[in-house]
């Protein structure tokens, strides 16, 4: 048995000796490197669920000129206090396309574009960091609602026309005093918006359908059941204004 060992022992040596050993080693590309700088307000206006990062987007697998839905990498912009920002993002892999401050919900799903930038070949191909200036953003959960909700959808019947519909202003500078702790026209025991409490806050029934005191249907005014919980997550939070 023993002398079984040492000739199986002998072969393997031998095998070992035959010929240089070539160690392979395998190199992991680090991907891109970004540093952004810029002057961002309204970080802690969201609620828990929500985060603003710098995020890099790939393509959208349905249409291969616009970004994706979900971000690939992100990272959260922490407030620091003065309003001045800056923010590291390494290994964003070569898939990304566009690099976006953005507002994200728990599953990395885009709720609010900030700002955005489209990578070029050039800044993919760059050894060094991409070092970028995004400006001044207003990161605002109100201020998004406001530009994106009332001023778009709802400002034309409510604030752009001679006559105000109902009495209701949704223009900039006039819709949070118009709306937070406002009595409805329509029930005396309601608010249009109640901090905290979607139940009792008419624009939560309005946009739901729910309010029959009001004729006109405004359930189509908000494209996505997101943008409907967005409202809603706004009022739970304590309606916060900019």
């Amino acid at each position: 048995m023993k002398k079984i060992l040492y000739i199986i022992s002998l072969f393997l040596l031998a095998a070992c000796d035959d010929g240089d050993i070539v160690e392979k080693y395998t190199f992991q590309q680090e991907g891109i490197k970004v540093s952004v700088d810029a002057t961002i307000s309204g970080l802690d206006s969201w609620p828990d669920g929500y985060s603003v990062t710098l995020s890099g987007f790939s393509l959208a697998v349905n249409d291969k000129t616009a970004p994706a839905e979900y971000s690939e990498i992100s990272k959260q912009i922490i407030n620091n206090g003065n309003g001045s920002t800056h923010i590291t993002l390494g290994g964003i892999p070569q898939s990304v396309n566009y690099l976006e401050i953005t507002v994200l919900n728990r599953i990395r799903q885009r709720v609010v574009t900030l700002w955005q930038k489209e990578l070029t070949n050039d800044d993919k191909s760059s050894r060094d960091t991409l070092k970028i200036d995004a400006g001044t953003i207003n990161a605002g959960m109100f201020n998004y609602i406001q530009n994106e909700y009332f001023t778009l959808r709802c400002a034309d019947c409510h604030g752009l026309r001679e006559h105000a519909a109902a009495g209701l202003f949704l223009t900039e500078g006039k819709s949070y005093a118009a709306l937070v702790n406002a009595k409805s026209a329509k029930r005396a025991d309601l608010n249009l918006v109640a901090p905290g409490d979607t139940a009792n806050s008419v624009l939560h029934k309005i946009l739901k359908g729910e309010f029959p005191e009001v004729k006109h249907n405004h359930t189509d005014k908000l494209d996505l059941e997101q943008d409907r919980i967005l409202i809603d997550n706004w009022i739970l939070s304590g309606a916060g204004g900019e």
